[in-house]
């Protein structure tokens, strides 16, 4: 006798087993990581330097009253933020000038770099920051509402025509008031040091941008012109051309 089932036939599967893997058929227009374009981190918006220094661990800033660069920025409308008169204002002041103003009035604050302006989109962008004030050290610095630091830059009381927004009534217990403030620092900022160097450089930046400009611009006008007259000589050539070829065309001879 046979053997049991020696009859039978078993097949074996070679290969993978399983469905082919799926392949993506867009992975050929994948760009490759080297050529990616990588986006710079976003700042932590928390970060905060106070002054005076001895003061980080213990100084309770969270009180303290919000300034935003658009405040006192004369670029700015009212309706993006500015709290005084264009004529008492300065163009685009930065948050660190802000600080340095109130460092020269001894008045404690902690400037926020990287906080955004809810009512101006654009600040989040090229001027963003807000400076955090203690503003019962600025009655210490601007004395009552009847004295002369309110002044406006002609002499006369109170110039400011800004109508009154939420937090401008802000007053310290000897009356001083932010927007009292806000014209005391437009006042200073422009005789620092710093904000007059940065305001040189970028009025060299803005002269070599023109000059860069208009010398791209001469250089077009000229390179067109000449291109312009080659154009013609091209024109010239391709009409020569064209009878050459047509003289060429009656003298073939074809051969069979």
């Amino acid at each position: 006798m046979g053997k049991k089932g020696g009859g039978r036939v078993r097949v074996k599967q070679v290969g993978p087993k399983g469905p082919p893997p799926m392949v993506n058929p867009l992975a050929d227009l994948a760009v490759p990581p080297e050529e990616m374009i990588h986006l710079p981190p976003k700042p932590d918006s928390n970060i905060t330097h106070v002054w005076p220094v001895e003061e980080t661990f213990r100084m309770d800033y969270k009180t303290f009253s919000a300034i935003y660069p658009n405040y006192l920025d004369s670029n700015k409308t009212v309706k993006h933020g500015r709290r005084i008169s264009a004529s008492d204002a300065i163009p685009e002041p930065s948050v660190y000038e802000i600080g340095w103003a109130l460092q020269a009035l001894n008045i404690r604050h902690a400037v926020q770099p990287h906080k955004g302006y809810s009512r101006d989109a654009e600040s989040r962008w090229d001027n963003e920051g807000r400076v955090l004030v203690d503003m019962d050290a600025v009655a210490n610095a601007l004395g009552s509402v009847g004295d002369a630091v309110i002044m406006g830059n002609d002499g006369a009381f109170d110039v400011d025509d800004m109508p009154n927004v939420v937090g401008d009534e802000e007053t310290t217990t000897n009356g001083a008031s932010k927007k009292a403030l806000c014209r005391r620092l437009a006042r200073i900022i422009p005789t620092l040091a710093a904000r007059k160097r940065r305001m040189e450089d970028k009025k060299r930046d803005a002269e070599e941008e023109k000059k860069a400009r208009e010398k791209a611009l001469a250089q077009a006008k000229s390179g067109g012109g000449k291109k312009g007259g080659g154009s013609a000589g091209g024109g010239n050539q391709g009409g020569t051309n064209s009878k050459k070829k047509k003289r060429q065309e009656k003298t073939v001879i074809f051969f069979f």
